[in-house]
This record gives C-alpha cells, structure tokens and sequence, in this order.
C-alpha cells in the first residue's frame, strides 16, 4: 500500500513539473536575456535584440505574458525588453521580424487577463503595428478599458482599413469610446463619418458636442457648414463650454486652404461684420487672420483698412499680419500710409516695418527722427537698430544734437549695437561740436567700443571748459589703454 502511494505521489511530481516545462518552455531563455538588460552599448542591445527574436512566436508571446499584475511584480525589466524590441522591429529593413511580433502580441493580447498588461501590450502596437492588427483591435473599440490606446494605434496606422473599423465602431460605441473614435476620424479627416458626427454635434452632452464640433471643423465636408455656423451663431460668437465659435473658426480657416476660396472668404467677411463689441476681439482678429492667408500677398488694402480700427488689439493683429506677406509692392504702400498718419499710428507702421527689415523704409526712419512726437522718434530710433544700417549713421547723430537727454541715451544705445568698424568714426567726429551731455554720452560709447583709432579726437575733448566733459574724455582715454 505505502509503495503504491509512493508511485501516485512522484507520478503526480512528474505530471506537474512536465506542465510547467510545457507551460513555460523559453522561462530559462526569457531570463538569461533579462538579466543582459539594459545593455550597456547598441552591440549588446542588437545581441539582446537578436535573441528575443530567437524565441519565435511562441516564445514571444511568452514573454510577453510573464508580465504580472501590478501588485505582484515588478514588471520594468520585463516590459523594457518588451518596448525595446518593438522599436527595434519597427525598422523598415525588419519585416520578417515585425511580422512574427504581430502574431506574438495578438497571442498574448488574447490570454492576457490582467487589464494594466493588455493596455501595454495595445500601447506597443503603435510602435510595429500595420493593417493586419486592425482586426485584432476591433474588439476592444468598444470596451471602455482598452477603446483608447486601441484607437490611438489605429490612427497611427490610418488607412482605409483602420479608419472603416472606427467609422463602423462608432455606431455602437458610447461614453469614453464614442469620445475617442469621434475625435480620431476627425484628425484624419475621415469624410465618410461626417454624417455619424454630425448626429453627435447635438448631442445635450457637453463634451461628445464639443468633440463632434471639433471634429466636423477639420472634416471640413460639403454638410459641415451649417451646423458649424449655427451653432456658433446661438452663443453669440462668444465662448461656451462646447467651443462652438472655436470649432467654427477653423472650419473656417480649414476652408480656406480649399479651393475655390470664395465660400472662406465669405463666411470669413461674415465674421467681421457681424462680431462687434470689445467681447468679440478676438474672434474678429482670427477673421481676419484667415482673410489674409487667402489673400497672402494680395491683403495689403484689407490690413490697411484694419490697422485704421479705434480697437488696439485689432489693429495691432492687422500689422503683425502685414509684416508676414510683406515685399517691395507692399512695403512702399505702408510706407505712403505711414506719412499720411501720425502719432501712435505712425510709430506702429514704423515698427512693423523695421520688423520685417524693410530697407526701403530708412529714408522715412531718417525723416521721423526729427517727428514731432517722442513715440514716432522712438520707434524711428529702434527700427535704426534693427536694421543696423550705416546710412543711419549720420541722422541719428544730427538728432543727438538737438535732442532731449533720454531721445539722446536711446540713440547711444543703438550706436551701441551697430556692430559696423565705421560707428568709431563717426561718433568721434560728431562729438567734436555736440552739447556736453551728449559729448559725454558718445565718450562712453567710444570706451565700450574700445575705439583706439580715435585717440587724438578724444584727447582734443580735455580742453572742453565743461569739466564733466574732460573727466569723461579722461575716463574713456583709461578705458581703452591710453
């Protein structure tokens, strides 16, 4: 009887330790590459590499089924072989391999349990995967767990195949999976959905209207523009939780880059008119942005005209618009305006101008040093700096002699940054026959630029009868050496 009950128990211990050899037949290879990781070079980590792919199909699929849940392992070096391989058959030149990684993780997607596993395993695809998973992934479209990281790699792949399995999953879909797969279509611009989506944009659920409105506005298709507008129009082109003007605006933009451009221009034009009032600005400023990207250089008239708005941010937005398409034709047009204008408006045409470096415009930078109004003299001062133009030279130092101290600092500023051999020179000749102040100032441009050369000119200054004006010549004489 003992000997019986001897032979069931080691025929028992056999059976069990066959089925863990049968179960886990590649354990021992698995953890003989786990242990090379992380390689300390790339022909360590090509050899790790070449030895996963060594396991096959089945031993990947293993592998991949070694991960534990969360709260009973620690899965990162797992997992670090697991991401490192499947970049690593993502090269186009490891088809064969890519292949057998495809038929592993549909293995181990299957058996997998654990949810937190299988969303890494899904995640990894966007690295490898290709059509063939789209029917993989259909299943889980519609499980909340798993619908996100699952649309994710299917819009990574996109193609027809992924975009019909979305489109036919979105007819079943609900809650987090009908947000995901509404939002997806959309960045594709997956015009055969517009209609599901359009149903979606009235919905009374905040945030699936929103998405639905979002994703209409980059469709972009032939029913869109309706539902877009309208739904903008209800809340008064103004802000609302769904981003119903936002949503309607880049379709509006989206538009523009179609042709024929006239139906942009049109609801583009709309906006303008329409979106009055300070609350709007910005609506009105995203209008008109898209006017000038139809027009591109042809929009000179229409910024003009909007550079004129008593609203600061307007005309603001209309010249930062105009410096992007500006050119010769252009340029010589604001430079027209801006001697027609003056005060604030004058300076902002200046400053857009030097913004675009516009050397057309130095004759009327000249011309404004002596303006009347500190702002135009300002922005004529710096858009010298800008252009770092020796033929301002002379003006700017004219205007030092006429000027007031802080216009007289600001132009030794920029006389500063002229990085031109020739600045030396001639400040240390206009210095000769300058107000005291600005004798002062130009000594100590001369000492920051360690002008040398100009010895004789600075020493002829120690028989200024100012004294400020000798200690500065002393001071800048020190400064350089001499």
């Amino acid at each position: 009887m003992m000997k019986q009950l001897l032979f069931i128990i080691f025929f028992l211990a056999c059976i069990n330790v066959n089925a863990q050899q049968v179960q886990h037949p590649y354990a021992a290879r698995i953890n003989r590459i786990l242990k090379q990781l992380p390689a300390g070079n790339q022909q360590q980590l090509d050899s790790c590499m070449m030895q996963i792919s060594a396991l096959g199909t089945a031993g990947l699929a293993e592998m991949a089924l070694m991960l534990r849940a969360p709260a009973k392992g620690d899965n990162t070096r797992l997992q670090f072989a697991l991401s490192g391989y499947a970049a690593y058959v993502s090269a186009a030149s490891r088809e064969d391999m890519r292949k057998t990684a495809m038929l592993a993780w549909a293995k181990a997607l299957k058996l997998t349990t654990q949810p937190e596993n299988k969303i890494f395993l899904i995640d990894q695809l966007l690295l490898f995967g290709d059509k063939s998973v789209v029917p993989l992934l259909k299943p889980y479209l519609l499980q909340p767990h798993y619908c996100d990281p699952a649309v994710r790699v299917l819009k990574h792949i996109a193609g027809s195949e992924a975009l019909i399995a979305m489109e036919a999953a979105l007819e079943k879909a609900q809650g987090p999976c009908e947000i995901s797969l509404i939002k997806a279509l959309g960045d594709l611009r997956y015009l055969a959905a517009e209609g599901a989506i359009i149903k979606r944009a009235k919905s009374e659920n905040p945030v699936l209207r929103r998405t639905a409105l979002f994703a209409l506005a980059n469709i972009t298709g032939g029913d869109t523009a309706p539902v877009l507008e309208a739904a903008a129009e209800k809340v008064g082109y103004g802000y609302d939780i769904t981003g119903a003007t936002a949503a309607y605006l880049l379709f509006v933009a989206n538009l523009g880059h179609q042709w024929p451009t006239t139906p942009a221009m049109t609801a583009a034009s709309n906006l303008l008119r329409r979106c009055q009032g300070d609350s709007l600005e910005y609506v009105r400023i995203a209008a008109l942005k898209i006017v000038a990207d139809i027009l591109d250089y042809d929009a000179t008239n229409t910024l003009m005209i909007a550079s004129d708005s008593k609203d600061h941010e307007y005309s603001a937005a209309a010249l930062a618009l105009a410096v992007k398409i500006m050119n010769a034709a252009n340029a010589e047009s604001w430079i027209q305006k801006a001697e027609r204008v003056d005060g604030s408006k004058k300076a902002a045409i200046i400053r857009m101008l030097a913004d675009s470096k516009q050397r057309a415009a130095i004759f009327l930078f000249s011309k404004a040093l002596k303006d009347k109004d500190s702002l135009v003299r300002m922005a004529a001062i710096n858009a010298a700096g800008q252009l770092q133009s020796i033929e301002m030279f002379s003006p700017l130092l004219v205007a030092m002699k006429t000027t007031d101290t802080t216009t007289a600092k600001a132009i030794g500023e920029v006389l500063l940054t002229i990085r031109s051999s020739e600045v030396p020179g001639h400040i240390a000749v206009a210095m000769q026959h300058a107000p005291p102040f600005v004798q002062i100032i130009l000594l100590q441009l001369l000492a920051q630029k360690q002008a040398v050369g100009q010895e004789r000119l600075i020493r002829s200054l120690l028989n200024s009868p100012d004294p400020t004006v000798v200690q500065a010549a002393k001071s800048t004489l020190a400064a350089i050496g001499l």
